[in-house]
């Protein structure tokens, strides 16, 4: 069965890594922190590599659509801001964007499981 305190957990470490990675790194310090929130998710998940994977991607995409939300408001309020320019892309950018955080998200649930089962 799936555990959604799994899914607010990760989504939270998701947002908070994210955010900060991003503002010393840029766009791939954002990603490392999709990457090693998903990993700690996929490390929690005592369950199978299935479970580990979708816990991790799940998160990601979760994440995503909050990032998306908060961009989405921040252009429609100010009119301006760093979602300005996502949203000039279009919703098939965003589309992309969410499989990206999915597919990240999904090796790092997986890899989390693994490094679980093999020093657990």
């Amino acid at each position: 069965m799936y555990r959604y305190q799994e899914l607010i957990f990760g989504t939270i470490l998701v947002l908070i890594l994210s955010i900060s990675l991003g503002l010393v790194a840029g766009s791939p310090g954002s990603y490392l922190g999709f990457l090693l929130a998903s990993l700690a998710v996929g490390y929690r998940s005592h369950g199978d590599l299935l479970k580990g994977a979708v816990q991790g991607a799940s998160c990601a995409v979760l994440a995503g659509v909050v990032f998306m939300a908060f961009m989405f408001l921040m252009t429609l309020i100010a009119g301006y801001g760093p979602g300005s320019s996502m949203m000039e892309m279009g919703v098939l950018a965003m589309i992309i964007g969410l499989m990206v955080d999915g597919l990240i998200g999904s090796v790092g649930g997986a890899l989390g499981w693994f490094l679980g089962t093999k020093w657990l």
